[in-house]
């Protein structure tokens, strides 16, 4: 199969993983939203930074080693199992340990009895780092959308099935641990892999070395790029946090929907071309010229309809998450655009530089949404965008550096897509206030039907040559 044809399938499979998992996902939350109050949203909020931290570093950075690794031995994959087992253990004392003073630092009580069923996470997630790496590594992507898919279904029914029955914050908490668990048996049962009682220190040296980089470089991300919840759940309570963790929520779903399946496959194909500089430099146009078409009218028409979405798909209560979900959907169109820079450098052979961008940007985020909850949730926001805008531009500039294509040609592909998406905005707008009388859900209808009569249109007429890429790349499938 060619690299062509493989990544078109592959692409294929990782978007199927993704548009059924944040489907389902979708659904769930939509339910939860309505059902659980943003207190109990902003606590798991709070109970997710220590989590995601946990995760990264039990992962250790093997599971990226391992898919990059040319020549891998049977030996590299037992020792990266043992590796993160004996982690993830250690971590899930840690967070027994840390529970009560994390809940006196927030002045939180009830995280003190949350944190401690987490400690659950890092062993889980530790027995399926070396299943998901050989999967990924051999583009199996079908099996990894029916591990996700399982899990999300199972997680969705057990949270909704306690919500339902009052239990609040604890329904979102076994959301989260029942999907982990079950999208774990799966995995097992569709993997052929099974570690051997052996460990051999200089193939895991080989592993941990190309790792480090990125292991330090997802716990910054995981501390520093979660800055702006610790801050606001410190200084503005967990009601707040609550408004913001829905808002981030939606987009990440959105996210997830739109490039969630070109994330999971950047690293695999760019790996396999790392040689050919030519290859790689169109590789990078033609990630911008697909992404550009998608999520920018994704992420401008959501912050045009967000007055009118929110109310209708999750109800009143979080009439508050409006703003807020405005205001980053901007940093969520540019993360959408950027996430592969780092990826891609870390497949050049260049994880260090990818580290050092990484650590600036969590120092960013930090300092920024520090000066930023002085202006209260909103500011907060503003800080989140800027910093993403910035960083956007240092990670673009270095990956012009060292994969040396023509950055006029690479920024003028994104103009079209702006432009038509800008356009389709201002229309949603004046058609908002003209049917204002009208009830939301037929509001929200014809909002979305116009937004996108007048981005299809302009695509049509301006950008007809630009939709051949995407069709041809389906019809690949076909040859």
């Amino acid at each position: 199969m060619s690299m062509k044809r493989t990544a078109v399938v592959s692409a294929l499979w990782a978007a199927g993983e993704s548009w059924s998992l944040r489907g389902v996902s979708l659904v769930v939350f939509l339910i939860l939203a309505r059902l659980v109050d943003p207190a109990s949203f902003g606590l798991v909020a709070l109970a997710a930074v220590y989590v995601t931290t946990v995760q990264a570093l039990s992962d250790q950075g093997l599971a990226t080693a391992l898919i990059q690794r040319e020549h891998l031995e049977e030996a590299h994959k037992d020792s990266a199992f043992w590796a993160n087992l004996a982690v993830g253990a250690i971590l899930a004392l840690a967070t027994l340990a840390i529970a009560e003073p994390a809940a006196a630092f927030y002045k939180e009580p009830r995280l003190a009895s949350i944190l401690p069923w987490y400690a659950l996470w890092p062993l889980l997630g530790s027995l399926s780092v070396v299943q998901q790496a050989l999967l990924r590594r051999a583009l199996r992507f079908r099996e990894l959308a029916l591990r996700q898919l399982a899990g999300a279904i199972a997680g969705g029914i057990a949270g909704i099935a306690m919500a339902y029955a009052g239990m609040g914050v604890w329904a979102l908490v076994a959301q989260q641990l029942v999907n982990q668990a079950v999208a774990l048996v799966v995995l097992w049962s569709i993997t052929d892999w099974r570690p051997r009682l052996s460990f051999s220190y200089p193939h895991f040296r080989h592993l941990f070395a190309f790792g480090f980089n990125v292991l330090a470089a997802n716990v910054v991300r995981a501390i520093g790029f979660q800055a702006d919840r610790l801050v606001l759940g410190y200084f503005l309570g967990t009601t707040e946090l609550g408004y913001y963790s829905v808002a981030q929520r939606l987009l990440a779903i959105v996210t997830d929907f739109v490039a969630g399946s070109a994330e999971r496959i950047v690293v695999p194909l760019f790996s396999r071309i790392q040689g050919d500089r030519d290859r790689v430099n169109r590789g990078l146009m033609t990630a911008q010229r697909v992404l550009t078409l998608g999520t920018m009218p994704a992420f401008i028409g959501l912050a045009a309809t967000a007055p009118v979405l929110m109310p209708v798909v999750l109800g009143p209560q979080w009439q508050a998450s409006v703003l807020a979900t405005q205001i980053l959907a901007f940093a969520s169109l540019g993360y959408c655009l950027s996430f592969f820079f780092g990826h891609v450098l870390t497949a050049l052979g260049r994880p260090g530089l990818r580290l050092g961008i990484v650590i600036a940007q969590a120092i960013g985020q930090t300092v920024l949404s520090l000066i930023g909850v002085r202006f209260g949730l909103v500011g907060v926001c503003f800080a989140v965008v800027a910093n993403q805008a910035l960083f956007y531009a240092v990670e673009l500039f270095f990956l012009h550096r060292n994969a040396r294509f023509s950055l006029a040609t690479y920024l003028s592909e994104a103009l079209l897509p702006l432009g038509a998406s800008l356009i389709m905005a201002a229309g949603v707008v004046l058609l908002t206030g003209a049917i204002g009388d009208l009830r939301l859900v037929l509001q929200l209808a014809a909002e979305i039907a116009l937004g996108a009569a007048i981005y299809g249109v302009i695509l049509l007429i301006f950008g007809r040559q630009r939709l051949k890429e995407p069709i041809a790349m389906a019809k690949a499938l076909k040859r």
